[in-house]
């Protein structure tokens, strides 16, 4: 064999094993971050904050946890005049796994990189009197959106199953809304072809009963069709038995967004399960996560941890 065949064979292996490396840069690296144990803290926020883990089998609090694991090894929570902890960082990602929990594969491709501030993001004006206080926003930059959220805001829509505002949750669908590539309230990337149409016949009738006062849904899900898609998401997702009452056929087609029918599992007392704000529950009180034992028993040693 020649030398000139011998150095050519040398830069297709090489140029070979180079484009491997590329290609699967990514999936070694979510390998290696799902090789690392959950963190015990990690779990303990969830049981204690997010209601929506709560409503899951073992086997699906499996996976959710995995996801959260995922996205805060691959995205980047970034403090913007306030310190970020692991407890800011779990909400963030259960944010964005609670809506797209449903789905198989799903990846937020769009999004760059979640800003947090302390207070308020910003203010909106409403009229020569009035401003909105604005308590988080997506903002596109080249071929990426960037999330920019309130702590204080975020950490309170974990603290009230029932309140139907969770701000986390409401920026997150933007960015599924914006996975089509335009932000319009219409999901197209993952809302089957047929409803689509049904979709915006619906969100076009709501809108203008918002605007006259004739239904109770938050007058914000009036101002765009976006907004209404995002407020839509948090009703879903925090408080789906009065949804489901008050806007069946909204509520059905909301299942068909996001495969999941959170009614069926909302059946917990969430004032009991979640503990936000830190209440120090007794050694032998039963334990948060529904396992049946004494906290002392169960969860306790994972706080400790």
């Amino acid at each position: 064999m020649s030398d000139s065949i011998i150095f050519f064979s040398i830069i297709v292996l090489v140029s070979g094993l180079l484009l491997y490396r590329l290609f699967t840069r990514k999936s070694r690296r979510r390998k290696e971050i799902l090789k690392q144990e959950f963190p015990a803290g990690w779990r303990h926020t969830l049981q204690s904050r997010v209601g929506f883990y709560h409503t899951l089998s073992e086997e699906e609090k499996k996976r959710f946890e995995q996801l959260v694991q995922t996205f805060i090894g691959e995205k980047r929570i970034i403090g913007i005049k306030t310190k970020i902890d692991d407890t800011v960082r779990v909400l963030v990602a259960a944010s964005a796994i609670i809506p797209v929990f449903g789905f198989k594969g799903w990846e937020y491709d769009n999004l760059g990189e979640v800003f947090v501030t302390e207070g308020a993001v910003g203010t909106r004006q409403v009229d020569e009197q009035d401003q909105n206080i604005i308590a988080g926003q997506v903002q596109p930059f080249q071929n990426q959106h960037y999330m920019t959220i309130s702590r204080s805001a975020l950490e309170q829509g974990f603290s009230d199953m029932k309140d139907r505002q969770n701000v986390g949750i409401h920026e997150f669908a933007h960015l599924l809304d914006e996975a089509d590539g335009v932000v319009d309230g219409v999901p197209n990337a993952y809302l089957p072809d047929e409803l689509v149409q049904p979709w915006k016949e619906i969100m076009d009738r709501k809108m203008q009963e918002i605007k006259k006062g004739e239904n109770n849904i938050n007058p914000y899900g009036a101002t765009l069709p976006a907004e209404f898609f995002a407020v839509m998401t948090e009703y879903f997702f925090e408080d789906p038995a009065r949804l489901q009452k008050n806007h069946p056929r909204t509520y059905k087609l909301l299942t068909k967004v996001f495969g999941q029918n959170p009614r069926l599992k909302y059946r917990l007392d969430f004032n009991q399960l979640l503990n936000p704000n830190g209440r120090r529950l007794g050694r032998n009180e039963p334990c948060p996560c529904g396992s049946g034992e004494k906290y002392k028993n169960c969860c306790l040693d994972a706080q400790e941890a």
